[in-house]
C-alpha cells in the first residue's frame, strides 16, 4: 500500500505543477494582450481605414481618415505613396449604401476632381 500512496502523491504533485504552469501561461498572455492594446490598438488612434481596394495580391489602394482629413494612398511591397487628398465634404455613408457604386468609379471621380483643381 505504501507504493500506491507514493504514486498518488507523485500524480498529485505533477498535476498541481501542470496547473501552476497553465495559470502562469494564461496570466502572461492576458498581460501581453492588455499592454499591447494600449500602444496603438485599433479604434482609439487618429488613423482609421475607410476603404481598401486590392489591385494585385501585393498592391492595394487605401482610403484613410487621418485627423479628419481623407488621404488616398497606394501601397506596394517596396513603397507607400500618397495619391490624393480628398475634400472633407464628401459623404462616405451614402457611397457605402449604394451597391451599384464601385470603388474604382469613386476613385476615378475623385481623381478627376483633383486634376481639375490643379
Amino acid at each position: 500500500m505504501n507504493a500506491s500512496s507514493e504514486i498518488w502523491t507523485a500524480f498529485a504533485r505533477t498535476f498541481f505543477m501542470l496547473l501552476v504552469v497553465l495559470v502562469v501561461l494564461v496570466l502572461v498572455f492576458y498581460i501581453i494582450k492588455r499592454f499591447s492594446n494600449k500602444r496603438g490598438g485599433r479604434g482609439e488612434g487618429f488613423i482609421s481605414v475607410l476603404a481598401v481596394h486590392y489591385i494585385s495580391p501585393k498592391e492595394k489602394i487605401l482610403l484613410l481618415d487621418v485627423l479628419k482629413e481623407k488621404i488616398l494612398i497606394g501601397v506596394t511591397p517596396h513603397s507607400i505613396s500618397q495619391l490624393a487628398i480628398i475634400d472633407n465634404d464628401i459623404d462616405l455613408t451614402q457611397k457605402k449604401e449604394s451597391k451599384n457604386m464601385k470603388f474604382s468609379d469613386f476613385l476615378s471621380g475623385k481623381l478627376m476632381k483633383t486634376k481639375d483643381k490643379e
